[in-house]
């Protein structure tokens, strides 16, 4: 069977309380891994199979 996710990220938030709070470098300020409009397809198919 094949299954597709498409992941918009939509926006991006910074909670400078929890990062104070939780993080190792608490003014490490927002994640520059995601912004804005980046786009992920996620496929799933017999052959891939990642087990979830």
């Amino acid at each position: 069977m094949q299954h597709e996710c498409r992941i918009t990220v939509l926006e991006t938030k910074v909670f400078n309380d929890y990062q104070e709070q939780y993080l190792a470098n608490p003014k490490s300020g927002s994640c520059p891994c995601f912004k804005a409009g980046d786009t992920f397809l996620l496929k799933r198919t017999s052959e891939r199979n990642a087990g979830w």
